[in-house]
Formats: structure tokens, C-alpha cells, sequence
């Protein structure tokens, strides 16, 4: 509808509209008409009052008449290109009369090429006009920043081995409790010095202290000794506060004066001071503290079993996803794990062609070629780490792919690249500078490097960057594209502007793909352009210069995934709730204890969850605001029902009508028809839940593609306003398809890596102080993890001891550091089942659990599961294998299957956990597990089993309105509190678990349970608690423990 403050667009796109023209902004207008050029219609345009001055384009393929590189295109102050910012602009208000002399820029275009559809846009004719062929290909330059730990003196470089493993056991010892009491137990480090020599003194008294090797006195001698000094593997950058250019530590003593060394830089790098011997001392103002990437894969390979648990891809079926019904299980399933390249190089030509070439002598090959090609995935995402002031600290970290999904986001296996000083986020020139080290090496490590593995001979190491995965500011940024809110730009993924996001052209695939060639020839003239231009480049193409650019192999577009956990669940579920559902007033308190705000929280609040599942705030209706991705995502399983029962009738129907708005508020623009908003809600369930499955076919996720894309079109039909995250959702399923399932890349993990972060005490000092404390943390983390791994074998009891006892104690505490070296010290699984412990204790199966059921159940489920044996009744007089009562089975507390918990109703501690889906041939039902057995008869392995039986359910139950899609919602409805009789099933049937939501029914006049199952976006065991895995049982409340 027009109104005062929009006016008719008659460009080529608006012209396409039924009425010839669309309402439109003036600033809209005015950028419509530079990027698309007039319509059909361009009488609706008026004549500029002031024509500015014919200028070439700012980039060749914008038709630059004369021949100009990369590197030619600053000119300076006397550049008869640059013209004043207000030239850069049309103003609408100024249009007086209709004509094509007011497009200088399209009257320069050369004459069209034949292929070229000149109804195209302009900027996509402009892009597709062939640039000027290149001749002179140049060498990309390494960044200007000298190799990480190069500086460094042979005496300060860390050893691969400790230098400890070749001393005395004793001496260790000493070590290590001075060390731990420091590190963890808070001692004083005069105090922890003090506590190492008085040790030391008593093997002296008792003539066991060795004389060669002289045993060291200093604490942080004994650190290095131990090889778990975290300074010996973190490098402390001096940087310049404006434009944080990097500085080695030994840089920082060779330069002439403290001025920053980039020119125009106004930046102080360090201060000067005297200590009390009257040396000069150079402080750095600021520091960035960062490990190499090459260093820490040096020190990951010499640990026991690291360099076996990589994956090899060389015999790998490629492009099998192209099989549409193919299911894709982890990200080596995705196309882009078998299109890496090494032994390549990066060229750049005069007039900004980018190609790959060969290195000299050496053959282009595949990364999985190689036994060990490493494919990584960098994060980067910033974290508020005071409370008491903003300061806002950023990480860039590694996750290895080629690990098992179990072992990858284990914090001991994931390389923490820099902690990013506040207390701002840095801006694109400054993280550039920040990512020099990290691309320096991946730039060497994608030609190989060498390195020794433990009991293996030296091999050459290649890696490459497969995914840049962060949340979407953070992607843009570091990607070089445009931000997520810019007018022309705004998806990194294709030519869609802002414009369409509130249109259908936004959701019905008629966009085209970014072109990543294309955005790395604007990124390089970008590059050595001056600040004006660089402006105008982004502005029209949409990129900037990145230093991720220098390494072959990179595209923006193609190697940067869109982060499924920001989009979807705080990007579009949150829009969901907060601006249509709680924001549009649909649950009206009038009614009272029947109204639906009432009965949205009272059926909240009565969910039974099962332990592991984040809980949702209890006044969830007044208090509407969700944290966590982890939140959302629950509140959309049982979105289906808790809707239902917000807006149902006497007769169990959504009406089609409005709820009543509030007085004194302003009334939505959108239709709040409870009955259309409740379908439209029903496809976003759906469609997430295909998506989000930990095995996936391309078929499926198309399905669920257009679940989310029919989402969008109906929210459309009702006017709700749509955001950039609704339009980003509809290239999930070509995320997908080149980096596997959204399960095995999506940024839970990071997430849980900066909460660990976050919780690091620090004193609180600025210029990068704490962020060097906080790296400190993460690097020691992992270098007392390989010790305790690489503890020679004549070690002693109590040396493994005091290991044992900080990982327990670490792991026990929420958060923290220690948690994921526990958690994978005690998985020890079989058929992805893990047992308690403890030690099990025989039950009698005669009156164990329900009276008379027990018994008889076992029997003859043992006698099915092994019929080569004859298993009679331990009463019975016929021959065979007594199957005694008492002594054939063991009761467990719980069980462990695929990381997730499940207790029983015999014991009380574990009954929360004691619902569960289990596999009946190709179906699934909820049942209440019983009990949780491991039986063994004769000389059989034990076999672990369980007691359920199953929710009842039949004809007589009402369909749902969410029947349709029960399926793939994982919804099952039954009769509350009514079970079929016993059964025994085996404990690799048990599916999921599920959480129960407790209904009632108008048209039976029955309570019924809604069961919800959790398997589809179950995450793995290193997303569980730390408490979980050490949750030691009451002796009173246990019949038995682990087998």
C-alpha cells in the first residue's frame, strides 16, 4: 500500500510486478535504479536536477576502457575517478524528468554480447561481461608476518617428549604434586616452589635423590621438565591498539621507536620502563595470544593413538550423495570433503583473474589422497567474559574432521588458534591482521609438512580449511562479504537483496548463486584500493579484502556454511515466538485458569523431560525471553502440542479465529487466525526436524527444504515481516549436500568451548591480559592430557593416582576443562552401550520388580536368544541347563546407549529417565522400561536386556492436528497411565528417549500422554553434563551397579 514515505519503482525488477511498478523507499528507489537499471516503464523515473560527471566503473568487468590491474587502481588524491561521497548517491526527491541520459554508467557499456540476456539486471549484465584476458600471473605472498615460534630460542622451544620421562619416578612425582597444587589447587607460586624443594629434601634425607639428572628446584623448571608450561607453546603477539598489525616478541626489541609499522598508523606498540637492575624493559601496550596450528598437530601426533583415530579417505567412494536416497552419517559424506586440492599454489593476474596452479615439480593432488590429509573447520565467535563492564573476547579455533564425530569437538582434540583481545570485536583490517599466523600455516600445511607420529615413522602432514563454520555476522566478516543487513548483499550464498526477503522471489529459487571467482576478483582489487573505493566495491559486489584469500583452494561462498544452530533456532524459532506468537499477543490471559496463557504454562511446567534435556524457564508466559539455542530447540519438539492445547475448544478443534489483544497496545499488522498461524507453525516443525537428523539423504533434505520454504510463503500469506535468517534457511539443503548432515558441523560445540572459556578466573587486566590467561587454560589442558597419556610404563600407582584424582575432581564441576578428558577415558562401549562401574549384583528372579513377572518373561526370552542351549526352569526335572533364579542375572541401575541415559522404575534415582522409544521391525513405540538385566547362562557372553511394556494406544483415540505428521514430528499419542503386558526386548532396540506431555481428551473424556521423541536432534556425548558420567550410586538406593 503507498503511503507519505514510499513512491513508485519502475527499475527492471519492480517493472515485473502485475501493476508495472512497486511502493518502494527513496533510498530504496534510488539503489534499485543503480544496481537494475530503468524498465520498460522508466517514465516513472524523473530527470535528474544535477547529472554528475561520467565516471568508469570501479571494477574491469564493469567495462574500465582502459587496461588496469589489481594493484594500479589507487591513484591517489588527483584520481579524476574519485568524485565527492554525494556523487555516489541519487537522491529520489530530486527526479524531475525521464530519459536514459541520466544512466552515465550503462551508456558505457560495450556493446552486448550475443549470449548476454539484456533483461537481465544490470550489475548481473555487468558481471557477465568477460573480463579483459590476463598474461601475467603473480605469486600470492605469504602474510607479512614472520612463521609462528621462529623467533623463539632452541633453549625456549618445547620439547615433543618431556624431559621428566627421563627421570627417576619420585622425581616426577615431586614434580607433578608442586605443579597440580599450583595449577589447581590455588598454592601460591612461592608456596608451590617451596612445597617442590621441601620434597626434594626429603628424598635427599633418605639418599634416594638421584645425582644425574640434577633434579630442578624452580617451579617453572619443573613445568618445562613436565612439558606442561603452556608458555612454551603460546606465542604472545605485541599489537598495535588501532589497527592490531602483529608483532613478534622478538620484533618487538629490534624496532627503532614504538610507532606502529603500517603507514598512517597512529598506534603505540609498547612502553619502555627500567627495572631495578637498570635494564630496559619493553612492554607491549597490547597483546594477541595465539598458538601455531602447525605446533599443535606436531604435539597432537606423538600422542598414543591420535595419528590411528584420523580417518583415511583413500578409499573412499566419491560423489555418493548424488544418489539422492544415499544416507549421509557424517561430514566425509558431504561433496566437498573429496574436492580439496594440495601441492597448489595461488596466482593473481594484472587484471585480477585468480587461478590455482601446480607447485614446481610436484602434481596437484586430492587432500584424501593422502593417508594424512586433515580437513579442518574453523570457528571464530566472540564471548562476554566480565560482568561488571562489556568486554567482549573472541577465539578462532580448529576442529580436526577426519576424527570420529565422538572424539572432534572433544576440547583436547579441537587447536584454540588465538584469544582475540577486547574489549571491542575487531573490524575487518584488524582480524585480517589477527589470521595472519593461522594462514600462514595453512598455507604451508596445504603442501605438506613433515612430522613425527608416535611409533610410527615421520610422515607428511597436509590440511586444509574445508568449512569456515561461525554464526553469520562472524561469517561475513571473516569471509570478506558483505554484512548480513546490507541493502544489496545480504546473503553470501546468492544475488538476493533485502528487497526480496519480504517477497516470494526470496523463498522460490529464482535467485542465482554467488559466483566465487567473481567475488575474489573484486576481493583483490579491494585490496590496494583506497578507503572510497573499497566502499564502492562492497557496496556494488558485495566483498572486501580477506587474508583468507591468500590460500589456495579458498572460496568465500563455497567454504563458508551457514550455521544451522543460529539460523534456525535463535534465528528463526526465536522470530517465532517472540515477534508472532508472544509479540502478535496469541495467548490472551482472559479466561483465567483456562485461558491460554494459563494453559501454555501449566502444560510447560507438567512436561516430564528426561534428564539430559535442557529445561525451559517455568513463567515461560511472562517471562518470554530464551538464551540458549539449546531452549528453543526443545520449546519447537513440543511446539505442535503446546500450541494445541493453548488454542483448543470444547471440541478439541483450533478455531480460526483471533484471540482478543490487550488493551492499550497496538494491534498487530499480520492475521493472528490461531487455526492458519497453527498450519504454517506445522510445516517449521516438520521441516526442522527432517533437517536436523543425525543421518540424512539428499532426498530428505529437500523434503525438508521445502517444509521450511512453505513456512516462509505462509507466514508471507499472513503479512508477518520476515527476517534474513527465513531466506538464508533455503540453502540448508545445499549446505548438506557439500558438507553432510547439519549434526556432524553445527556449532553446539564452539558454543559449549566459549561457556569453558567464560568461566576461567582471570585478574581482570586489559590490553590482552586475560585473554592470555584464558589460553593458558586451554593449551595446559591439553598438555596434561598427553602426559597423563604418555606416562612411561615403569611409572608408579601414585603418579597415575594423582592424575586420576584431578581429572575426577575437574570433571566434576560444570564447565569445566577437565570434563571431555574424563568423558573419554570412561567410554567404553559396546553396540554404543556403556554399563555402570560399579559392580553388578545377582537378583532374585522370582521376586525382583513385579510379582511373578520377572521369571518367566527371562526364560523364554533366553531360550529364544540362545536356542542351542536347552534352558528349563531351575524347579523342573527335565535335563537340560538350569536356569536359576538367582543366579543367571544382574540388575542395573542404568544404562548408557549412544551417550544418552536410561533408568528403570525399579530403581528410584533412575526413574526419570525410564521412557523410552524402542524399534519394533520398522515402527517405533514409547514404552516404561522395567528393568535393565544382564543375564548369562553356560559359558555365553553376557547379553544386556530390559523389562518394558509398551503405551497403549488403539482406534478410539481421536486424530490430532498434527496426525498428518506424527512421523517425522515423532509424536505418538496413547492412553495415560494404561500399558500393554511385559515383554523383553534387547537394549540396541531402544531408539531415543522421549518426553512426556500429559494431556486430556473433550471427545473421549480420557487422559492421554503426547510422547515426543528426542533422537532426531540428540546430541552427542560430549554434550552431555560432567556430573552424568560420575554420578556414582547411593549404596541404599541400588539393587546393582556395572557388570
Amino acid at each position: 500500500m503507498p503511503d507519505e514515505r514510499r513512491s513508485q519503482c519502475y527499475c527492471q525488477q519492480c517493472s515485473r510486478h502485475s501493476d508495472g511498478f512497486k511502493y518502494q523507499t527513496h533510498q530504496v528507489i534510488a539503489k534499485h535504479r543503480k544496481k537494475y537499471g530503468p524498465g520498460p516503464k522508466a517514465q516513472g523515473y524523473q530527470q535528474l536536477k544535477r547529472v554528475p560527471s561520467i565516471r568508469r566503473p570501479l571494477a574491469p568487468q564493469t567495462n574500465v576502457a582502459e587496461p588496469a590491474g589489481p594493484h594500479q587502481y589507487y591513484h591517489g588524491e588527483h584520481d579524476p575517478e574519485i568524485q565527492a561521497p554525494d556523487d555516489l548517491r541519487y537522491d529520489a526527491d530530486q527526479f524531475e524528468g525521464g530519459n536514459d541520459e541520466a544512466h552515465p554508467v550503462e551508456d558505457q557499456l560495450p556493446a552486448p554480447e550475443a549470449q548476454i540476456n539484456q533483461e537481465l539486471p544490470l550489475i548481473r549484465r555487468q558481471q557477465q561481461q568477460p573480463p579483459p584476458p590476463d598474461q601475467n600471473f603473480v605469486l600470492v605472498d605469504l602474510p607479512e608476518i614472520r612463521e609462528p615460534g621462529a623467533d623463539r630460542d632452541e633453549d625456549d622451544a618445547p620439547s615433543l617428549v618431556p624431559v621428566a620421562f627421563q627421570e627417576k619416578a619420585e622425581v616426577r612425582y615431586a614434580y607433578l604434586t608442586a605443579v597440580m597444587a599450583n595449577v589447581y589447587g590455588n598454592l601460591p607460586w612461592m608456596q608451590a616452589t617451596n612445597l617442590l624443594n621441601h620434597t626434594l629434601n626429603g628424598l635427599f634425607i633418605a639418599n634416594a635423590l638421584p645425582v644425574f639428572p640434577r633434579p630442578v628446584r624452580a617451579l617453572a623448571s619443573a613445568k618445562r621438565h613436565l612439558g606442561i608450561d603452556p608458555d612454551q607453546w603460546i606465542i604472545q603477539y605485541a599489537i598495535c591498539p588501532e589497527c592490531w598489525k602483529h608483532i613478534s616478541p622478538a620484533q618487538l626489541q629490534e624496532l627503532p621507536t614504538p610507532n606502529c609499522t603500517v603507514p598512517d598508523c597512529t598506534g603505540i606498540l609498547y612502553t619502555e620502563r627500567r627495572d631495578a637492575k637498570g635494564r630496559l624493559i619493553r612492554t607491549a601496550v597490547k597483546i594477541n595470544p595465539q598458538t601455531s596450528l602447525i605446533g599443535s598437530l606436531r604435539r597432537m601426533l606423538m600422542r598414543p593413538g591420535f595419528a590411528r583415530s584420523i580417518r583415511d579417505s583413500r578409499n573412499d567412494i566419491q560423489q555418493q550423495n548424488d544418489d539422492e536416497n544415499f544416507t549421509m552419517t557424517d561430514i566425509h559424506h558431504g561433496t566437498l570433503w573429496h574436492e580439496l586440492e594440495t601441492n597448489i599454489l595461488r596466482e593473481v593476474g594484472e587484471f585480477g583473474t585468480v587461478r590455482d596452479r601446480p607447485v614446481e615439480g610436484r602434481n596437484r593432488q586430492k587432500l584424501t589422497e593422502h593417508r594424512y590429509g586433515l580437513h579442518l573447520t574453523m570457528n571464530c565467535d566472540w564471548m562476554g567474559i566480565l560482568e561488571n563492564r562489556p568486554h567482549s573476547t573472541g577465539a578462532i579455533y580448529f576442529a580436526i574432521n577426519d576424527l570420529p564425530r565422538d572424539q572432534r569437538f572433544l576440547q583436547i582434540n579441537v587447536i584454540c588458534a588465538a584469544v582475540l583481545p577486547g574489549p571491542k570485536e575487531p573490524n575487518v583490517q584488524q582480524i585480517n591482521h589477527c589470521l595472519e599466523p593461522s594462514t600462514r600455516d595453512l598455507m604451508k600445511l596445504q603442501n605438506g609438512v613433515t612430522m613425527d607420529i608416535f611409533e610410527e615413522e615421520p610422515a607428511d602432514i597436509y590440511a586444509d580449511c574445508e568449512i569456515l563454520d561461525c554464526d553469520m555476522p562472524a561469517a561475513h566478516k571473516l569471509s570478506g562479504t558483505a554484512g548480513h543487513s546490507h541493502d544489496m548483499h545480504p546473503c553470501l550464498y546468492c544475488d538476493t537483496d533485502i528487497t526480496k526477503v519480504n517477497t516470494r522471489e526470496g523463498f522460490d529459487y529464482s535467485w542465482t548463486a554467488s559466483d566465487d571467482h567473481h567475488l575474489l576478483r573484486q576481493s583483490y582489487y579491494s585490496r590496494d584500493a583506497n578507503p572510497l573505493r573499497q566502499k564502492a566495491i562492497l557496496d556494488d559486489h558485495g566483498v572486501r579484502w580477506v587474508i583468507l584469500n591468500l590460500v589456495a583452494g579458498w572460496f568465500p561462498s563455497k567454504k563458508t556454511a551457514l550455521d544451522f544452530m543460529h539460523c534456525i533456532f535463535l534465528g528463526i524459532i526465536a522470530h517465532l515466538f517472540m515477534r508472532v506468537l508472544f509479540g502478535g499477543y496469541m495467548f490472551s490471559g482472559v479466561g483465567g485458569r483456562n485461558s491460554p496463557k494459563q494453559r501454555f504454562e501449566t502444560l510447560i511446567n507438567s512436561v516430564k523431560w528426561p534428564t539430559h534435556i535442557t529445561r525451559l524457564p517455568k513463567n515461560l508466559g511472562e517471562n518470554q525471553s530464551l538464551k540458549k539455542a539449546d531452549e528453543w530447540r526443545r520449546l519447537l519438539t513440543i511446539t505442535p502440542v503446546l500450541l494445541w492445547w493453548s488454542w483448543k475448544d470444547e471440541r478439541d478443534d483450533i478455531p480460526d479465529i483471533a484471540p482478543p489483544v490487550p488493551p492499550n497496545v497496538q494491534v498487530p499488522q499480520f492475521s493472528r487466525r490461531c487455526q492458519r498461524i497453527y498450519g504454517a507453525v506445522l510445516l517449521l516443525c516438520v521441516g526442522v526436524r527432517l533437517l536436523a537428523t543425525r543421518s540424512i539423504s539428499m532426498s530428505q533434505a529437500r523434503l525438508g527444504q521445502s517444509f521450511l520454504s512453505q513456512y516462509c510463503l505462509r507466514c508471507l500469506d499472513l503479512k508477518i515481516h520476515l527476517t534474513i535468517n527465513h531466506h538464508a534457511s533455503m540453502h540448508i539443503a545445499d549446505m548438506i549436500k557439500m558438507f553432510g548432515p547439519v549434526y556432524s558441523w553445527w556449532l553446539f560445540a564452539f558454543e559449549r568451548f566459549n561457556g569453558m572459556l567464560e568461566r576461567v578466573n582471570h585478574n581482570g587486566h586489559d590490553g590482552g591480559r586475560m585473554e592470555l590467561t584464558l589460553m593458558r587454560n586451554w593449551v595446559q589442558t591439553h598438555l596434561i592430557y598427553e602426559y597423563a597419556l604418555s606416562l612411561p610404563e615403569g611409572a608408579h600407582d601414585m603418579e597415575r593416582a594423582v592424575l586420576n584424582e584431578i581429572i575426577k575432581t575437574q570433571a566434576q564441576q560444570r564447565g569445566s576443562m577437565m570434563t571431555e578428558i574424563a568423558v573419554y577415558r570412561s567410554e567404553a562401549a559396546h553396540d554404543n552401550v556403556r554399563l555402570p562401574l560399579r559392580q553388578a549384583k545377582f537378583i532374585n528372579l522370582r521376586t525382583f520388580g513385579p510379582e511373578g513377572v520377572l521369571y518367566p518373561h527371562l526364560i523364554t526370552y533366553c531360550r529364544l536368544l540362545w536356542p542351542d542351549l536347552t534352558i528349563v526352569d531351575d524347579f523342573s526335572p527335565d535335563a537340560g541347563i538350569p536356569f536359576f533364579a538367582s543366579k543367571v542375572a544382574r540388575a542395573l541401575t542404568y544404562i548408557r546407549k549412544d551417550g544418552i541415559r536410561y533408568g528403570c522404575t525399579t530403581n528410584r534415582r533412575t526413574q526419570s529417565d525410564a521412557y523410552a522409544f524402542v524399534s519394533y521391525g520398522q515402527s517405533r513405540f514409547p514404552v516404561e522400561i522395567t528393568a535393565l538385566l544382564v543375564v548369562g547362562v553356560s559359558n555365553k557372553v553376557p547379553h544386556v536386556c530390559a523389562l518394558v511394556r509398551r503405551f497403549k494406544s488403539d482406534e478410539n483415540i481421536p486424530l490430532m492436528p498434527w496426525s498428518l505428521f506424527e512421523h517425522p514430528l515423532g509424536i505418538h499419542t496413547s492412553y495415560a497411565n494404561e500399558f500393554l503386558p511385559h515383554e523383553v526386548v534387547p537394549v540396541s532396540r531402544i531408539v531415543c528417549p522421549l518426553a512426556l506431555i500429559p494431556v486430556h481428551s473433550n471427545i473421549i473424556k480420557k487422559n492421554l500422554w503426547v510422547s515426543v521423541s528426542f533422537d532426531h536432534v540428540q546430541l552427542s556425548t560430549n554434550r552431555m553434563e560432567p556430573e552424568e558420567y560420575f554420578d556414582d550410586d547411593d549404596d541404599g538406593d541400588n539393587v546393582g551397579g556395572g557388570l
